[in-house]
């Protein structure tokens, strides 16, 4: 299986925010200095979801 096969998963904000909380408890006491691959993928997944959720709430917050 190729690594550059990218997918797209649709979660509600709730759900991504658990998502999210889940992966960060699981890698907190990784190495920041030198996290193996795993972690880095991880950590590029709990940088995407804080983006997208980060994005929702301002355009929730704008539309009310």
């Amino acid at each position: 299986m190729s690594c550059d096969t990218n997918i797209t998963v649709t979660l509600n904000i709730h759900t991504a925010a658990a998502v999210r909380e889940a992966l960060f408890l699981y890698t907190k006491q990784d190495s920041y200095e030198f996290p193996g691959k795993r972690t880095i993928a991880i950590r590029e997944a709990i940088l995407a979801l804080d983006e997208q959720i980060e994005e929702k709430l301002k355009n929730e917050t704008t539309n009310s």
